[in-house]
């Protein structure tokens, strides 16, 4: 991994942990077929 690459991980993982416990959990169901209904 390159530094840019480290600081765009880091950069995201901040944005995440920012996010509402709602947000985070459907990062996980947005591998599935339907990642709306999680987050409606």
């Amino acid at each position: 991994m390159t530094r840019e690459e480290i600081a765009r991980y880091l950069d995201e993982s901040v944005k995440r942990a920012s996010m509402p416990p709602v947000a985070k959990h459907n990062q996980n169901q947005t591998k599935t077929k339907h990642p709306k209904r999680a987050a409606a």
